[in-house]
């Protein structure tokens, strides 16, 4: 039944009539805190955050024009890695905005900083790196998807701190949960 809410959400934020935007640009999404999104402690669940992160980068996909260009060649956005921090618990009913900003690429992937806001409030924020895949399985080049059709903003280098966090995520030996138990 959850799965069947999120799909829902999903469909919306591709339905839905929005301005169109360039890639690069900052794009909010809206969203509410449903009774089905709480957890034993009577706020949002971790794992939900992820799942709207899931539902705010495929409505960016949309309004950008990327997701049309994707599905077009058979492509698809796959989340490699990502790092949430949650700053203040989000409660039922409670509206919110999940800001998304495509920060840059480099040689293999796309990355992405969200948000959580509600007013002027973080509840939490996200960094978040996309590797877009061929029907084959095969690793789709950025800069393939930069010569598609369309408007870009993009800065023309990625921040240190995310070329640091990619360099990270890429190893699994320098994680200590690679450690023998």
């Amino acid at each position: 039944m959850i799965s069947v809410i999120m799909t829902i959400r999903w469909l919306l934020r591709m339905v839905t009539l929005r301005r169109s935007a360039r890639v690069g640009d900052p794009l909010v999404s809206r969203f509410r805190v449903l009774v089905f999104d709480l957890d034993i402690l009577m706020h949002m669940t971790n794992g939900r955050y992820l799942s709207v992160l899931d539902a705010a980068r495929i409505s960016y996909y949309a309004r950008t024009g990327l997701w049309r260009q994707f599905r077009a060649r058979g492509w698809s956005p796959v989340v490699t890695a990502q790092t949430i921090t949650y700053t203040r618990p989000l409660t039922v009913g409670q509206a919110y905005r999940v800001r998304t900003v495509l920060l840059g690429v480099d040689s293999k992937n796309l990355y992405f900083e969200q948000a959580f806001h509600r007013g002027d409030v973080n509840h939490a924020s996200a960094l978040v790196s996309v590797r877009v895949t061929s029907g084959s399985g095969t690793s789709v080049p950025p800069k393939d998807i930069l010569a598609l059709g369309g408007s870009f903003a993009l800065p023309t280098e990625l921040p240190t701190s995310v070329t640091a966090w990619s360099a990270f995520s890429r190893n699994p030996n320098s994680q200590i949960a690679r450690r023998p138990w």
